[in-house]
């Protein structure tokens, strides 16, 4: 690919911004937008440059977030989810058009009431998902050292991740809330359109997805729908040198209030749920060793629209990749 191919020595300054940019959040993790609608590219790590050039990439990365609302049980309290994640991502290219991605999350999430109330903490598996990214068109001009494909995007989050976790005692089982179950308890499908062009040593990239949600049922007869969200990316990656790729970028999402009922009643809009978030998202990627990549992403919301009371703030992504093939 004319991506992997020479060094270019030009334009050092706006590299030296965009690592400064990127570097920003690396000492401060605080929240990222809602835990279970994400933002951005859905398929973000096909997109990596170790995922480009090799055959099968294997990732392990690690995310902390934490996502305050006010709390519905208890109006006038704000209720507190911690998360940490910790996921293996797998992309297997079996040809250069099609790419297959796998993620299986390690989850352990606490969820706080400010001013009381019931506190959970749960660890496990969460929602794995499975998803193919396929070419509809590609160019190739190799004397120009450019690329360009057009790919259609699609998979779908599984119910993997325990729903119907309950904090109590004396015989009385209270569920704890949606968002703070390992699991939603419902299929997240999602289809998406992708477009890449690489000139040199950059990279272009846009990406415009739909992801839907199914209803939740609970073992107290109540039932759940995380809201559908439309996801955006547009990230550029440049090859500083043979070892690293910097990119920087900007990710969104516009997600529909949550919807809940208790049992035997009527499905309602659940206050404080959904809106629009935008973020510039700066990245770093490191070739430490021959077939080893280490990278640290990051996500800085600069605007925020929510329904009810929400807030975020930045949030970063590290990990390692090992070109296995």
């Amino acid at each position: 690919m004319a991506y992997r191919a020479g060094i270019r020595r030009s334009g050092k300054w706006v590299v030296a911004v965009v690592l400064a940019i990127a570097a920003i959040p690396l000492g401060s993790l605080t929240v990222r937008a809602c835990s279970i609608c994400g933002c951005g590219d859905p398929l973000l790590a096909a997109a990596d440059p170790a995922a480009i050039a090799g055959r099968l990439r294997l990732q392990l990365d690690g995310e902390y977030l934490r996502v305050d609302a006010g709390s519905d049980d208890q109006p006038g309290h704000t209720d507190q989810l911690t998360q940490w994640s910790y996921r293996l991502n797998l992309v297997y290219r079996p040809w250069d058009r099609l790419s297959l991605i796998a993620t299986l999350p390690l989850v352990d999430k606490t969820m706080r009431t400010v001013g009381g109330g019931l506190d959970s903490h749960l660890t496990g598996l969460g929602d794995a998902e499975l998803a193919a990214r396929v070419a509809l068109w590609q160019s190739t001009s190799f004397t120009r050292r450019r690329v360009q494909e057009v790919a259609l995007s699609t998979g779908t989050m599984m119910p993997t991740g325990e729903a119907d976790a309950a904090v109590g005692d004396s015989g009385q089982r209270i569920l704890v809330d949606p968002h703070a179950q390992l699991g939603t308890g419902a299929w997240g499908p999602f289809l998406g359109l992708h477009y890449r062009f690489e000139q040199g040593d950059g990279l272009l990239f846009a990406d415009l997805a739909y992801r839907w949600r199914t209803m939740g049922t609970y073992f107290d007869g109540s039932t759940y729908k995380f809201g559908d969200a439309l996801l955006w990316s547009l990230h550029s990656q440049y090859r500083v040198h043979a070892r690293i790729a910097v990119d920087l970028g900007l990710d969104g999402r516009y997600a529909r209030p949550d919807r809940a009922a208790a049992s035997g009643q009527a499905t309602s809009t659940v206050e404080n749920t959904g809106g629009t978030l935008l973020a510039l998202a700066p990245g770093i990627y490191v070739n430490a060793l021959p077939k080893l990549w280490l990278f640290g992403r990051a996500q800085l919301p600069f605007y925020k629209r929510f329904y009810g009371e929400q807030d975020v703030g930045a949030s970063v992504v590290f990990g390692l990749q090992y070109e296995a093939l």
